[in-house]
C-alpha cells in the first residue's frame, strides 16, 4: 500500500509566504530602532549624510539577520538577504557622491529597490521560506515568563506613558477660551533698520523667539515685529499666549506706504504649521529673501528654513538634537555642528535655543556695528559673545545620565504645576526664562501664565495670561522679572510668590538654580545642554539625582510583580477547586497464562 503526504494548499503556502516577509520587515524595524538609539549616543551629532543612511542599512540588515536565524534559515539565505537590504544604498551614494542625486532620492528610492528585492530574494529561494521547520517554536514556561515580565511592566509603562503624553501635550497646547487683545501700536522709522520675528499659528518656542527679540529690540535702534500669517493669538512653549503685531500682508502694506523694506526675517523653532499655512510662510520667506532680506533661523527654526528652500546646497547649523532628523529629511543642506552659527551670505543659522542671543548679536554687527552689538550683549548679560565670529560650543551627544528627562516626564514627584505671574514691563528673557527650561528642557512640571489680564513687555509685545492665580490651583508661583522683585506685587491668593530675577544677570542664571535647588543638579544640567548654556559658572548646589523619581518606578513594578504572584495564586487555587473527571473503572487484569503440568 503506497501513502500520500496531504498536500498543502496554495492558499496556505501564500499567506504563509506573506507573513515570513511581514516578519522580516518588522525585525529589520526593530533593528533600525534599537540600534539607532545605541548609535545616537555614541556617535558625534555631525554625521554626515551617507555615513547615517549606510549605518541605518546595517541597522536594518542586522535585525532581519537575527531574525532570520532565530528562524533557523542557513547562512546563505541570510546572506542573500543582507545584499538585498544593504547594496541599494550602497549604489544609490555613488551618484549622491557625484552630486546627482539628492539624499532624499536616495532614501526614498533605495527603501523601495530594498522591499523589491526582499521579495525577488525570497521568491529565488522559496522553498527556504516555507518548510513547516522554519517555524518559530517558544517553549509555553518562556510565554508563562514573558507573561509575568509584562504584568511587571505594566504599571510602571502606564504611569509614565500618561505623564509622558500629558506633559508634551501641554507644551503648546492652545487656549480654549476666546480671549483676544489687540497689540500695541508701534511707530515706525524708515531710518532704521527693520527686522520681522515670525510664529505660527500652532506655537513657537518661547525663548528661540523672545531671546533674540530683546537682543535687537533692546539697542534701541532696530524696528522689531512679531509677525504671523494670519492674526491670531500664538501659543509660545508652556502656556504663554503672545499677540503678533503684523500679519503677512500688514506688514507688507505698512513698509510699502513708508516706502521701506524689511531688513531681516528672526526664524524661532514652530510646532508643525498647518499644510496651507506651511506653504504660506515658504512663499514668504522666499520672497523676503529675493527682494534682500537676510534669513535668519534659530535652532530648529532650521526646519522651516530649510523647507523653504534657502538653504539648499548652503552650510547651516541646528540644535544637536535636531542635526539627525534634518540630514535625513534636507539631504542637499551641509549641516554641521560644534558651532553657535553659521554666517552664509544672506543666511544665518544658529545653534540650539540660546545660540539665538549669538545669532541675534550677529545681525546687529551686520545691520549696524560691533560696538552696538558688544552693548547689547552687556545689556542682557551674556559673558559668551565673540565680536565677529561665531564661537565653538560642545558637540553633544545623548548620555547615559540623560534618561533623568526621561525620568521627570514619567515620574517626578516634585511641585509640578508652575504660575508664572505676567506683571507690566518684564524683560522679554526674563520672561522667556521662566517657561522653557522647567518644561520643554527639563521635564519637572507644566507651566501657566496667570495674571489679570494682558500685559506689555519691556519693548512693546502684547502677552494675554491663562488664568487667575487664584483659579489655577498652583503648587508654585514663580515671578519672573527683576523690576517685579524691586516691586513685589502681591499676590491675590495661591502660593507663596517666589522671585526668580533678584540680582543684575543673565536671566537662565538663576533659573538653573532655582530647578537644581528645587528638583535637583543632573535636570538642571540636563536644561542647560539642551539649551547649550554653558553652566561652569552658575553654581548649581542640590540633590545630585532625582532619587525620588527613580524610586517611583522600582515601586510601581514591585506593585506589578505583587499583583502578577497574587493573580497566579488565584487561578492556581481556582484550578486546585475544580472536580476532577469522574473516576474511571479500573482495567480488568489479563488473564495469567501458566504452562501446562505434566503428570509425574
Amino acid at each position: 500500500m503506497t501513502f500520500h503526504e496531504p498536500r498543502t494548499p496554495r492558499a496556505r503556502l501564500a499567506g504563509r509566504f506573506v507573513w515570513h516577509y511581514i516578519e522580516m520587515v518588522i525585525a529589520m524595524s526593530l533593528g533600525m530602532l534599537l540600534l539607532g538609539l545605541v548609535w545616537s549616543a555614541v556617535l558625534p551629532g555631525d554625521t554626515r549624510f551617507d555615513v547615517s543612511t549606510l549605518i541605518m542599512a546595517a541597522d536594518m540588515t542586522v535585525g532581519m539577520a537575527v531574525w532570520m536565524r532565530v528562524r533557523r534559515h542557513g547562512w546563505a539565505a541570510v546572506g542573500e538577504m543582507s545584499l538585498a537590504m544593504f547594496a541599494p544604498f550602497l549604489v544609490l551614494l555613488v551618484p549622491y557622491w557625484f552630486g546627482a542625486l539628492p539624499g532624499h532620492l536616495v532614501m526614498s528610492i533605495g527603501h523601495t529597490l530594498m522591499f523589491v528585492l526582499m521579495a525577488v530574494a525570497m521568491l529565488w529561494r522559496r522553498e527556504e521560506y516555507l518548510h513547516h521547520h522554519h517555524r518559530l517554536r517558544v517553549p509555553w514556561k518562556w510565554v508563562r515568563r514573558g507573561a509575568v515580565v509584562l504584568a511587571v511592566l505594566l504599571i510602571p509603562g502606564s504611569v509614565s506613558a500618561v505623564n509622558t503624553i500629558g506633559k508634551f501635550g501641554d507644551l503648546y497646547r492652545a487656549r480654549s477660551d476666546a480671549v483676544s487683545a489687540q497689540p500695541v501700536a508701534r511707530t515706525h522709522d524708515p531710518a532704521k533698520p527693520t527686522v520681522a520675528f515670525l510664529v505660527g499659528g500652532n506655537g513657537a518656542n518661547a525663548a528661540d523667539l523672545l531671546g533674540p527679540y530683546e537682543v535687537l529690540a533692546g539697542t534701541g535702534r532696530v524696528n522689531t515685529y512679531v509677525v504671523s500669517a494670519g492674526p491670531r493669538l500664538v501659543p509660545l512653549t508652556g502656556g504663554l499666549d503672545i499677540v503678533p503685531d503684523l500679519t503677512f500682508d500688514e506688514l507688507t502694506r505698512m513698509m510699502s506706504e513708508r516706502d521701506d523694506r524689511l531688513d531681516a526675517v528672526v526664524i524661532p523653532a514652530l510646532q508643525p504649521p498647518d499644510p496651507a499655512e506651511s506653504a504660506s510662510i515658504s512663499a514668504w520667506l522666499r520672497q523676503q529673501s529675493a527682494a534682500g532680506a537676510l534669513t535668519v533661523s534659530v535652532c530648529a527654526g532650521a526646519r522651516t528654513l530649510a523647507a523653504s528652500g534657502l538653504l539648499d546646497g548652503r552650510p547651516a547649523t541646528s540644535h544637536w538634537l535636531r542635526l539627525s532628523g534634518l540630514r535625513k529629511d534636507f539631504g542637499d543642506v551641509k549641516w554641521t555642528s560644534g558651532t553657535r552659527y553659521v554666517d552664509d551670505g544672506n543666511v544665518i543659522t544658529t545653534a540650539g535655543v540660546l545660540s539665538g542671543i549669538e545669532g541675534s548679536l550677529r545681525i546687529v554687527e551686520r545691520l549696524l556695528d560691533a560696538d552696538t552689538a558688544r552693548a547689547a550683549a552687556q545689556r542682557v548679560h551674556w559673558r559668551h559673545y565673540v565680536p565677529g565670529s561665531a564661537g565653538r560650543i560642545p558637540e553633544s551627544v545623548l548620555e547615559p545620565s540623560d534618561v533623568v528627562v526621561a525620568l521627570n516626564a514619567s515620574y517626578q514627584t516634585g511641585p509640578s504645576t508652575i504660575g508664572v505671574q505676567l506683571t507690566e514691563g518684564i524683560g522679554e528673557l526674563e520672561l522667556a526664562s521662566a517657561f522653557v527650561p522647567y518644561t520643554e528642557y527639563s521635564m519637572v512640571g507644566h507651566t501657566v501664565a496667570v495674571g489679570d489680564g494682558p500685559i506689555r513687555s519691556r519693548h512693546g509685545l502684547t502677552f494675554v495670561p491663562r488664568s487667575t492665580v487664584a483659579a489655577a490651583g498652583l503648587d508654585r508661583l514663580l515671578v519672573p522679572g527683576l523690576d517685579a522683585a524691586r516691586r513685589h506685587p502681591a499676590a491675590t491668593a495661591g502660593p507663596r510668590p517666589e522671585y526668580l530675577h533678584v540680582n543684575p544677570e543673565f536671566a537662565f542664571d538663576p533659573v538653573l538654580r532655582d530647578i537644581a535647588r528645587t528638583y535637583d543638579v543632573q535636570t538642571a544640567r540636563f536644561a542647560a545642554k539642551t539649551l547649550e548654556y554653558p553652566v561652569l559658572d552658575a553654581r548649581l548646589t542640590g540633590s545630585a539625582w532625582p532619587w525620588s523619581a527613580t524610586l517611583v518606578p522600582v515601586l510601581l513594578a514591585l506593585l506589578g510583580a505583587a499583583a502578577a504572584v497574587a493573580t497566579g495564586m488565584v487561578f492556581r487555587r481556582i484550578r486546585a477547586r475544580r472536580p476532577g473527571p469522574p473516576d474511571a473503572p479500573a482495567p480488568e487484569a489479563p488473564p495469567v497464562m501458566t504452562a501446562p503440568t505434566t503428570p509425574e
